[in-house]
């Protein structure tokens, strides 16, 4: 009995094998490379108009899922988290198809290819273009519907000009900063911060006040960068080193404040500052670190 057994499992394990190996004809190549691309479309078209939604439910949520991004690796998990991030702070995308190919392994297993080049377009005003950029998708039939199981994209980018973004006068808006700013920091701690226009800067001084003595200040002198139309600011605290840093305005109300080396992709900074005034005499200062929001401080203008 147990061997009949054990020849009937095998048996079952060569019959479906035998299927998935067997050879699939021009005709059902046609319907199998039809139905996929399908699901292509819907994830291209996604991921242009930042729909994490759209994207997501092209994938297969598994262990066995995995996606590959310029050589970092990503479970599952890991992609839904980046992929939520990522899209919450474009404004969408553009992808220029160069070619595609569609390779039929079998009738439940299906290579998709696509050279292309992408324009990835920022709420912050600030564009990227991806060229070359090369998309390999790896699709699995799963209950009866085609998933993506694999995902590996990589080439080569660089920070464009945003042709879709307001154009803003930096300089102008800059002068929203002039003036006596305060707000209070932890352990009883006020932060009194000094803005004067210097040309189409700002010289600043920072002081932080406990018990109404100073024992801390800082020195900030920032200045319009026109090839970058941002600002570049250097801090220099006593007995510290110097901060260099950039901020710009992404809207008429709204600035973004990173470490000067992610002046081209902010993007990438694991820490940023997003401030909004909510009117002439308010702002809210949002810290970022690693994408999260950690802090959010109310300044008021004192004069």
């Amino acid at each position: 009995m147990k061997t009949k057994l054990i020849f009937l499992v095998m048996l079952i394990i060569c019959i479906s094998c035998g299927t998935n190996n067997k050879p699939v004809s021009d005709a059902q190549k046609e319907k199998i490379k039809g139905e996929v691309k399908e699901v292509v479309n819907t994830f291209y078209k996604g991921c242009e108009e930042a729909n994490f939604g759209r994207v997501i439910e092209t994938c297969f949520d598994s262990p066995d899922f995995f996606k590959q991004l310029n050589g970092k690796n990503f479970t599952y998990k890991d992609f839904e988290d980046m992929a939520k991030t990522y899209f919450s702070s474009l404004i969408n995308q553009k992808f220029t198809v160069i070619d595609e190919k569609y390779v039929i392994l079998d009738n439940s297993t299906v290579l998709h290819t696509e050279n292309c080049t992408l324009l990835a377009n920022y709420k912050d005003g600030h564009s990227v273009l991806y060229d070359p950029w090369l998309v390999q998708l790896i699709f699995k039939k799963i209950d009866s519907k085609w998933k993506i199981v694999s995902e590996v994209e990589y080439g080569v980018k660089k920070s464009v000009h945003n042709e879709s973004s307001i154009e803003l006068n930096q300089v102008e808006l800059n002068k929203q900063w002039m003036g006596t700013w305060k707000w209070e920091g932890a352990n009883d701690t006020t932060i009194f911060w000094d803005n004067k226009s210097y040309g189409t800067g700002l010289e600043g001084h920072i002081r932080f006040v406990s018990k109404g003595q100073a024992f801390m200040e800082r020195k900030e002198f920032a200045g319009y960068n026109k090839e970058y139309d941002k600002y570049i600011s250097a801090q220099m605290t006593k007995g510290e080193e110097i901060e260099i840093s950039a901020y710009w305005f992404t809207s008429k109300n709204t600035c973004i404040q990173v470490p000067f080396e992610y002046i081209l992709n902010p993007e990438e900074a694991s820490f940023r500052i997003e401030m909004e005034f909510k009117s002439p005499d308010l702002l809210l200062a949002t810290t970022i670190i690693d994408n999260k929001a950690v802090i959010t401080d109310t300044v008021t203008r004192v004069k």
